[in-house]
């Protein structure tokens, strides 16, 4: 029963086809001319068209300057009107116009829109109706450029000076947003370099707070700077100090005079360090004349930099503290043993004897010095030689003949111990017998 019942319906859908085919067709053709005939009013949206602002010299032309508020110069336009028509309008056909002959009191401009196609048959409509403006006076001010680094350069290296090619800006606006600008900033990067930088560097405007502004209606007759940085290795050289005289009779300068802090660090080219040891400073600030008591001064040494030479910290002046120790002489008699006693490059085939220890136990001098000094002394271990080259000279002979003579010791002291006089000792030279078995290699 049921096939027969399926066989009944798929003969009837099947019976005519083709026929049934062309009627769906012939509908749906029917459908759409129909349709073409009564074309239908619809609408169609854009969204952010710009708004064309025109007649603006009406306002600049007065010295003042304007600025679109809340975003207003920016519309969504809502077309409406035969779908025939909207078919081939786009966004590009859109134009929004705020005319600023048509300034209210208020500082607004309506809005007109239209399309460059067809307006005959079309209506639009604007989310906003107006421009919404602030006019102000135009105020103008010139800035001096603030030029500064960021960043590190290499180790061992500063930055030795910053240079821009232009020192002020001229800017120009509303004159509200001009009077909040404090200041103009171009700041060059110099982070890992160890040679001079030339750059292009962006030039950034900020109120007192330092807060950055950004405004499209502020005008800059430069936008860039070029900034040129010079890169300098760094040296720690030690300071060095000159007391040009003597203190108070009976006193003497104790040891090499003492700063704060004691080594600086200059910078300059390598081709120029290289040749710095030390910073050696002489100062009439470091006389001693007449004093008897350790003296504490404070002398600048910036002007005592070789040429090409500066502190690598350029927050450093160049101010140090200088004390000069003073302290009073003290003296001491020394008995040194006759047997440290000789005489150096001595004469062949004569004799030498050195009279004064010649058959002693010991000699006596008188040093004199810082106490420290002179006790740390110990006479056992002081020599005293008769150089007889010098002595030959002082004599004025051209070699040596038998005779008595008067040469200088020389002793081997300390650099802060001074001898209390000079001390002579008695030179005998003999000639020395055939038979003599005197040993000439004495004292």
């Amino acid at each position: 029963m049921k096939d027969s019942i399926l066989k009944k319906a798929v003969r009837m859908v099947t019976n005519n086809f083709g026929l049934k085919i062309l009627a769906v067709i012939v509908s749906c053709g029917l459908w759409v001319v129909v349709d073409n005939i009564n074309d239908p009013v619809e609408e169609q949206r854009f969204y952010n068209v710009p708004v064309d602002i025109i007649n603006a010299d009406l306002v600049t032309n007065e010295g003042k300057v304007y600025d679109v508020l809340d975003g207003t110069d920016m519309v969504n336009v809502t077309v409406k009107g035969k779908r025939s028509v909207l078919s081939y309008i786009s966004k590009e056909d859109i134009r929004a116009i705020a005319d600023m002959a048509e300034l209210t009191f208020m500082n607004t401009v309506g809005i007109r829109v239209s399309s460059t196609r067809s307006n005959s048959e079309l209506d639009f409509r604007t989310n906003i109706d107006s421009v919404k403006l602030s006019i102000e006076n135009i105020a103008q001010k010139q800035i001096p450029i603030n030029v500064s680094t960021s960043g590190e350069p290499a180790a061992g290296y500063v930055v030795g000076g910053v240079k821009p090619s232009q020192n002020v800006v001229r800017v120009s606006g509303p004159e509200s947003l001009i009077d909040q600008i404090d200041h103009i900033d171009a700041v060059a990067n110099i982070d890992g370099y160890s040679s001079d930088i030339d750059t292009s560097v962006e030039l950034k405007l900020y109120d007192a707070a330092n807060n950055e502004i950004k405004n499209s209606s502020i005008k800059k007759n430069i936008s860039t700077v070029n900034v040129t940085v010079t890169i300098l290795a760094t040296k720690i050289v030690p300071l060095s100090f000159v007391v040009p005289d003597e203190p108070a009779t009976g006193y003497v300068v104790n040891g090499e005079p003492v700063s704060m802090p004691e080594t600086v660090t200059i910078a300059g080219r390598s081709s120029i360090l290289d040749g710095v040891s030390r910073i050696t400073i002489s100062d009439p600030a470091l006389s001693v004349e007449g004093r008897t008591e350790n003296m504490t001064t404070i002398i600048n040494v910036k002007k005592y930099l070789p040429s090409g030479v500066q502190f690598a910290d350029s927050s450093f002046g160049g101010n140090v503290n200088v004390t000069v120790g003073i302290e009073q002489l003290v003296t001491k008699d020394l008995e040194i043993p006759a047997r440290n006693f000789a005489a150096s490059n001595k004469p062949e085939n004569l004799k030498l004897t050195l009279h004064e220890v010649d058959g002693q136990n010991y000699y006596t001098i008188r040093i004199s010095g810082i106490k420290s000094a002179v006790e740390s002394v110990n006479a056992v271990n002081v020599v005293g030689v008769v150089d007889m080259d010098a002595l030959l000279e002082k004599t004025g002979l051209t070699e040596w003949v038998a005779g008595v003579y008067q040469g200088e010791i020389i002793f081997n002291l300390p650099d802060n111990v001074r001898l209390a006089q000079p001390y002579l000792m008695t030179v005998v030279l003999e000639a020395v017998e055939a038979d003599d078995n005197t040993d000439n290699d004495n004292q």
